[in-house]
């Protein structure tokens, strides 16, 4: 019964495409997916005839466990003044 359930629900999942992940995110740039891919642990996308899509649910994770992340402050080096 659980396996029929897993199927049930996974053929619903829902899915977005490229353009519809980056609107999501701000309009950001392909490589801006590509950079959280690789730093922070963003999604993979799946493949459905070549075209990538990416699920919901997936994504909906992700933004959760950014949230529960501390952001580190960035840091600066900066030039001694000489008088």
């Amino acid at each position: 019964m659980s396996v029929v359930h897993n199927q049930i629900e996974s053929s619903q999942d829902i899915f977005l495409k490229a353009r519809q992940v980056r609107a999501r995110y701000g309009d950001c740039s392909h490589m801006w997916i590509e950079r959280r891919q690789k730093d922070a642990g963003f999604p993979a996308p799946t493949f459905f005839g070549g075209l990538r899509f990416w699920r919901l649910s997936d994504l909906q994770d992700w933004d959760e466990s950014q949230k529960a992340k501390p952001r580190p402050r960035a840091t600066r080096a900066f030039k001694a003044v000489r008088s």
